[in-house]
């Protein structure tokens, strides 16, 4: 996805404290941040526990609340059916900023003196020096460490996509932060709450102010994401993600690196005011952060491009898509995607019931609606939740198979009781896809046709792997033919690429040759699980249509191979040999 408005570029040095004088302006509640003690303040006395209250005879306890204004995304049928969607800022309530990294400074050398993390209710709490002149710094950043003997670990942080240091190096960007106001620790404990404001002014309908709490939405969203896998495994280390953002960023909203540039991986999210912004989109960054996820702890094999609910896809992408939006749902409790946009982000970009199939999209392993439903509904089912759907995720890391919903689903039944089971097989038979006995990575058992192809099409669609032997000795190789369509579109949709499958009983080079349809020039990209093995696809010089590719292999199992013509479509053969066998062939 895409995104807007350019924020003033400023030096990775300077950029924390201009962006914390900035956000200063308006994330501090009432403007002043005004210092009151535990006795003074009845109220904010009676919300604190008496530990963050202690003060010793060396020092003051300074503590207090970060929160942030949160504006949500809400959705409704217009007259002719269709989705509405829009911020509504009139119904923006203050929540807590969760798990977030505080720091106490002092203000003369500026030096951190103290830091500490938020709780689940957005509370922190320091014993700062006496009569010291310090100020409070929230930073838009999770962080914590693995205990010595178990315990998950994480550092999400979201950083300035318009900073000089984007893209220079990994954390070169500058990280958002929130600093209170200046006050003296004194001698007795002290309260100092800190709220990030959304910037809004209902009498302009703009954003007049600095949109402090956008950063720290953003990371709480994070938030309930990450403690959502944490369900099913409670000592994951989550390799450190950067969230790239800013007032009229323009990055789109993905997943991955812009333009290639490596530092600059991470999540990105669109912050153009008026056109489209995201982050109170929380189904998106919930939808972004779960190919992270896949990414890290599972496999991602989708070939990505554009797409929409309504197309038939490669059953990779499909597969990939469809988890987005159902941890997505899994991860916020609500089965609601609301994706807002335009002028005053009053109009819907992407709104659906994640747990629904509408009747003119697929229902089929190769359409995204389909597969996202099967797999939030899954989640719901009290036979099945989440820790087992963790559980077969992460064995997708090393399947032989392409990642899709066959070889999810296979690696699922194997792992829940016979109710479970028998919820997987309905849902799945629900879209027409093989189930029971007939499941497996491979779609072995897939003879259905689903009912949006049309007979005519069958080829191009089954069977989902081609079986290819290779010819050793005496014994004949058995090639496999198949077929391209641009009949469902180009590039990432169905039947655009086919998939081919091999074993090989002796490790050895082997070489793959390929006949063309006239005026096709093959991709051939091969993979052992999940890695891709280098090859060199070399014209045979006496046949303008016949290539070859050589490969030196181990002994194994299960090879898959993806083979196309870009966007041209056609036939080949394909055989496999041991090198230099040709002759016998």
């Amino acid at each position: 996805m895409t995104d807007k408005n350019q924020a003033k570029s400023r030096t990775a040095a300077t950029a924390f404290a201009a962006l914390s004088a900035l956000l200063l302006a308006t994330g501090c509640g009432d403007g002043n941040n005004s210092v009151a003690s535990a006795s003074s303040d009845a109220a904010q006395s009676q919300r604190m526990s008496p530990a963050r209250q202690v003060t010793t005879a060396a020092t003051a306890s300074v503590s207090g609340k970060i929160t942030y204004d949160f504006v949500p995304a809400v959705s409704n049928k217009g007259r002719q059916g269709q989705w509405l969607a829009r911020l509504d800022y009139a119904s923006t309530v203050q929540k807590p900023a969760r798990n977030i990294v505080v720091e106490l400074l002092n203000d003369k050398s500026g030096k951190v003196l103290l830091s500490t993390t938020t709780d689940d209710q957005g509370n922190y709490s320091f014993q700062a020096p006496l009569d010291t002149a310090v100020h409070v710094r929230a930073k838009a950043q999770m962080l914590r460490s693995a205990g010595k003997t178990s315990g998950p670990s994480w550092n999400f942080a979201v950083r300035d996509n318009s900073s000089d240091g984007y893209g220079t190096a990994v954390d070169g960007a500058a990280l958002f932060a929130m600093d209170g106001a200046s006050f003296n620790s004194g001698k007795k404990a002290s309260i100092h709450d800190l709220n990030a404001a959304s910037g809004w002014d209902a009498a302009s309908a703009s954003y007049a102010n600095s949109r402090s709490a956008a950063p720290f939405a953003i990371l709480d969203t994070i938030y309930s994401a990450s403690h959502k896998v944490l369900e099913a495994d409670q000592n994951l280390s989550f390799p450190p993600l950067n969230i790239f953002w800013s007032p009229g960023s323009d990055d789109g909203t993905f997943f991955g690196s812009q333009n290639g540039k490596s530092y600059s991986k991470g999540l990105h999210i669109r912050g153009h005011e008026d056109v489209d912004t995201d982050e109170y989109d929380a189904g998106v960054i919930a939808h972004e952060w779960g190919h992270y996820f896949q990414a890290t702890f599972s496999r991602d094999d989708s070939i990505a491009g554009p797409h929409s609910g309504d197309n038939l896809l490669d059953m990779r992408l499909a597969f990939s898509e469809g988890w987005g939006n159902a941890f997505s749902s899994m991860a916020r409790s609500d089965p609601m995607y609301v994706d807002t946009q335009g002028q005053a982000q009053a109009n819907a970009a992407v709104v659906f019931k994640v747990d629904e199939i509408p009747d003119n999209v697929a229902k089929a392993w190769f359409g995204e609606v389909a597969v996202q439903s099967v797999l939030y509904r899954l989640h719901q089912s009290p036979d099945i939740g989440f820790k087992p759907i963790y559980q077969a995720m992460a064995a997708q890391k090393k399947s032989p198979a392409f990642t899709s919903l066959f070889s999810f689903a296979t690696s699922l039944r194997g792992s829940i009781n016979p109710a479970g089971q028998a919820t997987l097989d309905n849902l799945l038979a629900e879209i027409n896809t093989a189930n029971k006995n007939q499941l497996d990575m491979f779609g072995l058992g897939q003879f259905a046709l689903p009912p949006s192809i049309v007979a005519g099409n069958k080829d191009f669609v089954l069977p989902i792997y081609a079986t290819l032997e290779e010819g050793v000795k005496l014994k004949p190789a058995k090639d496999a033919t198949v077929c391209t369509t641009g009949a469902y579109g180009k590039t990432n949709k169905l039947g655009i690429n086919r998939y081919l499958r091999f074993r090989l009983a002796q490790k050895g080079k082997h070489t793959l040759h390929i006949s063309a349809d006239a005026g096709l020039y093959p991709s051939f990209q091969l993979f052992s699980k999940g890695d891709r093995i280098a090859g060199n696809l070399v014209q045979d010089p006496n046949s303008a249509s016949a290539y070859n590719v050589d490969y030196d292999l181990p002994a194994q199992d299960d090879y898959v191979a993806t083979i196309n013509a870009g966007d041209k479509t056609g036939c080949f053969k394909i055989t496999l040999a041991p090198t230099n066998a040709g002759e016998a062939q």
